[in-house]
């Protein structure tokens, strides 16, 4: 008995040391979307698991949501929304150990749009300090909890700037550093870059930006001694300086990069960005480069290295050692020299990534859409050590209590839909999903309300920016303007793109994912597993 008694002893104190080092090496935090920007994880992670075993706990949540979960010392939050038209906003917080609930708090949604597979669903990611989980919606509501669950202050950003101005939604997720939130409000309507006092919620200062759909996210990053948030967006990357939202530097030479959000690593800044619609892989590379920060010329960084092939789509980049990652929209993985951009291989993971990779330990964890991780060694060849399931393929987890709605698509803001983040179905221009007349003849009606001289074509200058992106592309006759025809085929095409898009958006569905104290934390719409 004794015997026994001593080697339990051990025992525990052998877990506790082991828990004890994953405190020290990641502090017990994965703090905001991607980990800050670089999607790493300082502990040691699980390599293999499946439905029976290795999961630690899984758990239905209340409502849907596509927002990544974040990791605070013990607890994990996560954001949905409920109702058919997303009339509550809820916070949730889960002890990591176990998944039992400690909270959840519910919020009445400043602004309602419909909630359905076409529109966001607390897309947002939060961000997490000693003090609070700092939580945004794409009603506009952005509010500050302390770790109890009680509000320490609310204000409505679409109720104090203007509705957002987005067919399917906002996704962008807040950053931060010690003092501030900074949060990129970029729609079809007036756009900033806010940062907000993390103490009060009032705002510190505002960056006018340009009016375009985007789903990116900011970072922070230290540029030369000083703090800087960099956004990359709707075609240009920008440096602000983060105390008083001053422009550091742009650069404009890119397109597509309007869903992965920018990583950056020894004064170097990596780039995704999306093919535009209608056109080949090669016509998207030239804009998934990598920027020296540290060397301007005419007030822009400096172009260090531009990829011939690889594109980047929902997933956004991420380093491993000496080595960029980017995904394609059908599981193709880029592994590029991150000093050169020279490809090492394209090579297919056998599943579809929304959410952005996590690298641990010399590993890069491809966490798939329908729930397989495909865990890969980081280095210029391609080798899969592990491939693991969340469930079961033939049998998937239906949610238990949540229920698609069909409500109006409308638009964002007090009546309309939206979307977010990392959800591929949800792109395109306006009116790329029509009922009435064909599929063509809403987005005519819509585009044509652009024709400024009346002549009955569309010329580039008078296209809003998103089908101005992809002009060449669908201007069949090449005379440099849209005519009707030429409209509705473009549509026709939209729609036959995304024909199947409602039956691929059912969950479960792998959105976002968060690693601490040796744990994976993985999120569909309606539950969250972890991995141990």
């Amino acid at each position: 008995m004794r015997q026994l008694v001593l080697l339990s002893s051990i025992g525990l104190a052998v877990v506790a040391l082991a828990s004890a080092s994953a405190d020290q090496s990641d502090g017990g935090v994965w703090s905001e979307f991607r980990n800050g920007g670089s999607s790493q994880a300082a502990s040691v992670l699980p390599m293999y698991w499946s439905p029976t075993e290795r999961l630690a706990w899984q758990r239905e949540l209340p409502g849907y949501g596509q927002s990544s979960p974040v990791i605070h010392r013990g607890k994990v939050y996560l954001t949905a929304v409920e109702g058919p038209m997303k009339e509550a906003c809820l916070v949730i917080c889960l002890e990591l150990q176990s998944g039992d609930p400690l909270w959840i708090h519910r919020l009445d949604a400043g602004n309602l749009s419909p909630s359905n597979y076409m529109n966001s669903r607390a897309a947002p990611t939060p961000v997490v300090d000693d003090r609070a989980v700092y939580v945004f919606f794409e009603s506009g509501d952005l509010l500050a909890i302390n770790h109890h669950g009680d509000a320490l202050w609310h204000r409505n950003l679409a109720n104090d700037y203007g509705a957002f101005e987005n067919n399917h939604g906002l996704g962008t997720s807040p950053t931060q550093n010690e003092e501030y939130v900074f949060l990129n409000i970029q729609h079809d309507g007036p756009s900033h870059l806010i940062a907000l006092s993390k103490r009060t919620g009032q705002t510190v200062w505002k960056a006018v930006r340009a009016s375009a759909k985007s789903w990116t996210s900011p970072i922070v990053i230290d540029l030369e001694g000083r703090q800087a948030v960099v956004v990359s967006s709707a075609g240009t990357v920008d440096a602000y300086d983060a105390s008083t939202g001053e422009t550091i530097w742009s650069f404009d030479q890119l397109s597509g990069n309007t869903v992965p959000s920018p990583v950056a690593i020894d004064g170097r800044l990596y780039i995704g960005a999306r093919p535009p619609e209608f056109a080949s892989d090669r016509h998207g590379a030239r804009s998934n480069l990598c920027l020296d920060m540290m060397s301007l010329e005419d007030g822009q960084p400096a172009v260090l290295w531009r990829a011939h092939r690889a594109i980047c789509d929902y997933a956004s980049p991420v380093i491993a050692g000496d080595h960029v990652y980017l995904i394609s929209r059908v599981g193709v993985v880029y592994c590029l020299d991150r000093h050169t951009g020279q490809m090492h291989y394209a090579q297919r993971l056998g599943t579809e990534c929304w959410a952005t990779p996590i690298v641990a330990s010399g590993y890069v964890y491809f966490f798939g859409k329908d729930g397989n991780t495909v865990i890969v060694r980081s280095g210029p060849e391609f080798e899969v050590v592990a491939s693991n399931r969340l469930w079961n393929a033939d049998d998937p987890p239906a949610p238990e209590t949540y229920v698609e709605h069909h409500g109006q698509q409308g638009t964002s803001g007090s009546h309309g839909a939206s979307h977010g983040a990392e959800a591929p179905e949800h792109g395109g221009p306006p009116g790329a999903r029509q009922a009435d007349g064909g599929p063509g003849s809403r987005l005519l009606a819509r585009l044509m309300k652009y024709d400024a001289d009346g002549d009955g074509m569309l010329s580039e200058d008078e296209l809003p920016p998103e089908i101005r992106e992809i002009m060449e592309y669908v201007d069949t006759n090449r005379d440099g303007r849209l005519d009707a025809d030429e409209i509705r085929a473009m549509a026709e095409s939209f729609a036959a793109r995304r024909a199947d898009s409602q039956s691929s958006s059912r969950d479960p569905i792998v959105y976002g994912v968060a690693a601490a104290e040796g744990a994976i934390v993985i999120r569909t719409g309606t539950r969250v597993y972890a991995v141990r």
